[in-house]
């Protein structure tokens, strides 16, 4: 899903450009993102290996490993990496996560190189709306000390960075973080995005200078449940893992209710495409996207065979999407990066657009403030969005209004 804020300028055939952050982010091991900065090397008279452990279960998150020591955690954070050429290897990153009160360990072993960091973290410094909208989710948006910018969803986070208590480093999908920012304000630890491999170094430097960086992936898992159980991390991180937990159970609870509710209901034809300008079009084919159309009862016409190393939508042209037509139940048209098409000839072939079966994902959007939660909470709250889902295809079962997506009138795209 491209990020909301990026002001029209990324490549609309992958609406998830956050997947491209991520795959920056996780080639920084390649050049030594985890052997340097505070706590990387061996430190106190205790010393820790990686032998042993329980670990924490994980149920869907495929990036994300989670094991408890005596007196610590181990976090392993992974993705594929992609290089410019589009080649992808795996890479990965350790962090040992140490109470505050106790001794820093020594680490050996595996752990050789890892960053500590010591938890609970009470500020907070992140550039990129999904890491703040689980914090906002646990109830710790508070200790937010420094964010992107003024497109927060949550509104006292946005009238604080407004207000400047709260600085601005910058969103990682236009530039590399404000480090003069950062080291005024020394968060505990700061959660990085990047948008590009040219970014790496200004990682490396922060951790030079003594900043904690924990980079985040919880976006680049393949599954919407596997990204939302990414908050499980999360309050490790910031000593609320009791509340996370409540929260990832109520939220697997609440997929797997409506997913029952819709077993033995009709399966709609769902278009889900917005124009691109011209004669394109960006269709959402797989993934953890795709995977709501199909959880909530609903046929997707343009869905593809699975691959984790392909983007979950593709560019395709007005041809592809005609013959369509008179299968589309409901024509999910609307999206914050839509352009309006050439002329109305594709759009009037459409049964659905004649008579106003259409949808945008904006619901939760301030358009006036370029403020779209759809980028932000929709990934934390998987439950909310396929209840959404199940309204669009299955009213009736629904009364419920809706969140994240809304019904469009006609030559309304957002």
């Amino acid at each position: 899903m491209c990020n909301a804020q990026c002001g029209g300028t990324c490549d609309r055939s992958h609406p998830w450009l956050a997947r491209t952050l991520l795959l920056a982010a996780s080639v920084l091991v390649a050049v030594g993102l985890a052997a340097c900065g505070p706590g990387s090397t061996d430190v106190g008279d205790r010393a820790v290996s990686d032998s042993g452990g329980i670990a924490i279960p994980l149920r869907y998150a495929r990036y994300l490993e989670l094991v408890r020591h005596e007196g610590f955690i181990v976090a392993r954070l992974q993705a594929p990496v992609a290089d410019q050429g589009g080649a992808r290897a795996p890479q990965s990153d350790t962090l040992v996560l140490v109470p505050e009160a106790d001794e820093a360990p020594a680490l050996t072993g595996a752990l050789r190189g890892a960053t500590i960091v010591r938890t609970p973290v009470r500020t907070i410094a992140a550039n990129n709306g999904v890491d703040e909208a689980f914090l906002s989710a646990l109830g710790v948006a508070d200790r937010l000390v420094a964010v992107g910018g003024l497109t927060s969803f949550d509104n006292t986070t946005r009238r604080r960075a407004k207000a400047g208590e709260i600085a601005q480093v910058g969103y990682n999908w236009h530039a590399p973080p404000n480090l003069d920012v950062l080291i005024a304000r020394q968060p505990d630890v700061f959660l990085m995005r990047l948008s590009d491999l040219a970014q790496t170094p200004v990682l490396q430097r922060a951790r030079a200078l003594g900043l904690t960086v924990v980079p985040t992936f919880a976006e680049e898992e393949t599954s919407y449940l596997g990204r939302a159980e990414w908050i499980r991390f999360f309050g490790l991180l910031t000593g609320t893992d009791a509340r996370a937990q409540a929260l990832f159970d109520e939220i697997e609870g609440n997929v797997a209710a409506l997913k029952a509710q819709v077993a033995d209901q009709p399966s709609p034809g769902v278009l889900w495409a917005y124009p691109a300008g011209a004669d394109r079009w960006v269709a959402t084919v797989r993934g953890a996207e795709a995977a709501y159309i199909a959880d909530a009862g609903g046929i997707n016409l343009m869905a593809q065979p699975e691959d984790p190393a392909r983007w979950s939508s593709e560019t395709v042209s007005s041809e592809a999407l005609l013959p369509l037509a008179a299968r589309t139940d409901l024509w999910l048209i609307g999206d914050l990066h839509a352009a309006p098409p050439r002329g109305r000839a594709v759009l009037d072939a459409f049964p659905a657009w004649r008579e106003g079966r259409l949808y945008g994902n904006t619901g939760r959007s301030l358009l006036d403030e370029n403020v779209h939660d759809w980028y932000q909470t929709a990934v934390v709250r998987p439950d909310w969005v396929l209840g959404d889902f199940v309204k669009m295809l299955h009213p009736q079962l629904r009364p419920e209004p809706f969140r994240f997506l809304k019904p469009l009138p006609q030559d309304r795209y957002q």
